[in-house]
């Protein structure tokens, strides 16, 4: 799944041919992969063009997110719009009119809760969507003074928020919301001058705690945050801007998007480089994910198109592209199985 600003599509992932080895094309999502498995599956399929959301009357798309069980899609508008579609037709279920004139920038859906989400607004707010059976219950709170919420994260009833140089950690109860604030990194000589921009959020299982979250920032490198001991346990410093980061299923890999190049991979644990993936990325931000349980790298582009590339070899395997040359905002990828047999 791969949008430019003004539209969105979506891609089926297909065989090529019907042989002895099509059995592989056709496994449960929760097995296994080894690497030459996964290299056999990639010679019999590849993504084809299913739909595309029709999304040209509306503002800039913003972000995309899948449900947890992967039912529904949700794009954010850069006029605070809230699409909720279905996966698997693309029929708009739920269009919620956020805040007028308030940008929609970032998107979480409630683990393993189909009907309820959480949206950053470029206000410091953050709202609560619960889609109820008759109605959609809207409710929200300021998390920051008038910054935009570009990032939200959760781990269990941890919720975090970040916006430039600001990351807060925010404990949901039953009676109330407390909020912890996470310090950011002290610069260094090369870094002085450079104003502090959080960029990313993801939660790992590190060597350091099984309960990391790993914040990363433009000029400043990555910081690992133990949420349990509330102190900073390593911080990585890298050389480039960084502008996205994600981490493989099996946590061991780390690959970070950044703005000169395009993408380099690391051992999470010991913070080495693995390799790169050469991709100029020309001063943008662009989304960089892991996908097909780490084997693959999925990656946007300032010129509207998605690659699709080897995690091990970083050898291009397929590029999805838009008919407009416009940058890719967001790029997300949800494995889902049809009845018909279809990994989409």
């Amino acid at each position: 799944m791969n949008t430019n600003p003004y539209s969105i599509s979506q891609h089926t992932l297909e065989q090529h041919t019907m042989d002895k080895d099509s059995a592989v094309c056709q496994r449960e999502a929760s097995e296994p992969l080894e690497h030459a498995q996964f290299c056999m599956m990639l010679t019999h399929l590849c993504y084809k063009l299913t739909r595309k959301l029709d999304c040209d009357c509306r503002s800039t798309v913003t972000t995309l997110a899948f449900s947890p069980k992967g039912s529904y899609l949700a794009a954010g508008h850069l006029d605070g719009t809230l699409l909720i579609c279905s996966a698997f037709s693309g029929e708009m279920l739920h269009e919620v009119y956020v805040a007028s004139g308030v940008s929609l920038l970032s998107i979480l859906w409630i683990a393993n809760n189909e009907c309820q989400l959480l949206c950053g607004l470029g206000n410091g707010v953050v709202i609560s969507v619960t889609i109820a059976t008759y109605e959609i219950i809207v409710t929200g709170f300021h998390a920051h003074d008038n910054l935009p919420v570009e990032c939200l994260s959760i781990s269990g009833s941890t919720v975090v928020t970040g916006v430039t140089s600001e990351v807060s950690l925010w404990h949901h109860s039953a009676s109330s919301m407390s909020c912890g604030i996470i310090t950011p990194p002290l610069s260094i000589v090369v870094n002085s001058n450079s104003e502090i921009i959080m960029t990313s959020l993801h939660w790992a299982w590190t060597k350091y705690s099984d309960n990391t979250l790993l914040i990363a920032y433009l000029h400043h490198g990555i910081l690992f945050w133990d949420v349990k001991k509330a102190k900073i346990v390593h911080f990585f410093y890298l050389k480039m801007l960084v502008s996205a980061m994600h981490i493989s299923p099996d946590r061991n890999t780390l690959v970070v998007s950044n703005l000169d190049s395009g993408f380099d991979v690391y051992h999470l644990n010991n913070c080495t480089l693995d390799g790169s993936i050469l991709h100029p990325c020309h001063g943008h931000k662009i989304p960089v994910a892991f996908i097909h349980g780490g084997f693959a790298v999925l990656s946007g582009s300032p010129i509207g198109q998605v690659s699709i590339s080897d995690a091990s070899s970083r050898v291009l395997l397929q590029v999805l592209k838009h008919e407009a040359m416009d940058t890719v905002l967001s790029a997300v990828v949800k494995l889902l199985v049809s009845s018909s047999g279809l990994l989409h």
